[in-house]
């Protein structure tokens, strides 16, 4: 009997050093952390016919303010000559840079980029 006493003595104070509280986390909790928020933006870049300057294109979404500022930015960037200006005006204005992917193409044999696409980010404040 005292051995069974003893053993369940042990099993309880075990039992209660090594268990824990439990806290409920809530949403509220949660979308008080204030967990950051991004915009994209997909800068598509191709060379022009006989011409060192540069045609951009960039779509940063399908709501009417942003296509808007899309368009801004393209008119801004176009004509530029390098794509390093490029990517130095949307650095300036907030963005990071993602991704970059080239856009290649091939004819009989031969091929080369036919552009680039640049994918940025921007911190929603």
């Amino acid at each position: 009997m005292r051995i069974i006493l003893t053993l369940t003595f042990i099993a309880a104070i075990s039992f209660t050093a090594f268990s824990q509280d439990v806290r409920e986390t809530r949403i509220e909790t949660r979308a008080q952390a204030q967990v950051p928020t991004y915009s994209y933006a997909y800068i598509s870049v191709e060379g022009k016919i006989l011409s060192k300057k540069l045609k951009v294109e960039v779509d940063l979404g399908d709501t009417p303010e942003q296509i808007r500022e899309g368009e801004e930015y393209s008119e801004i960037l176009t004509n530029k000559k390098s794509y390093a200006a490029i990517l130095n005006y949307m650095v300036e204005s907030q963005y990071e840079l993602v991704e970059t992917l080239e856009r290649n193409y091939s004819k009989e044999g031969t091929g080369g980029t036919a552009g680039i696409i640049f994918i940025m980010k921007k911190r929603n404040n």
